[in-house]
């Protein structure tokens, strides 16, 4: 699991919760911003090793909504909505719970910031150090 393939997944939820009235963003854009729009960042994220080839993933995301005037009342009814996004499906099947939800609205335009938690597993191939070795010993009388 990458972190394509969450931004992925959150893009998804919110197509679903809000339809094709808001263009979804996911790479920085200059100029032309298509309004109202939601723009989705990655944070400072972790990876935790914990025992063996296990590890501990937490990608944090900040999703900006941007409206052609910024209007309170309708910052507070996407807010709600956003929440949402608790559980997102993506593109694998795979189901993943956000956590740490909160938002904040900042010089006009509304941040939602949610981190979702998942673990995942290192390959690892063995290498054999040593093929066959034998050993023939004798004792001289």
């Amino acid at each position: 699991m990458k972190t394509n393939d969450i931004i992925d997944g959150v893009s998804i939820k919110l197509n679903e919760l809000f339809g094709d009235g808001y263009t979804i963003y996911t790479n920085n854009v200059k100029q032309g911003l298509k309004f109202p729009c939601f723009f989705i960042t990655t944070l400072p994220s972790n990876k935790k090793k914990l025992i063996g080839n296990r590890y501990e993933n937490e990608i944090n995301l900040v999703i900006h909504t941007m409206l052609e005037e910024e209007n309170l009342e309708e910052f507070n009814n996407i807010s709600d909505k956003l929440y949402g996004l608790e559980y997102i499906t993506l593109i694998n099947g795979d189901i993943l719970k956000g956590y740490e939800m909160k938002t904040e609205i900042s010089d006009g335009v509304l941040l939602f910031f949610i981190t979702y938690k998942f673990f995942t597993y290192k390959e690892i191939t063995r290498i054999n150090d040593m093929e066959e070795i034998s050993n023939k010993g004798e004792i001289k009388v």
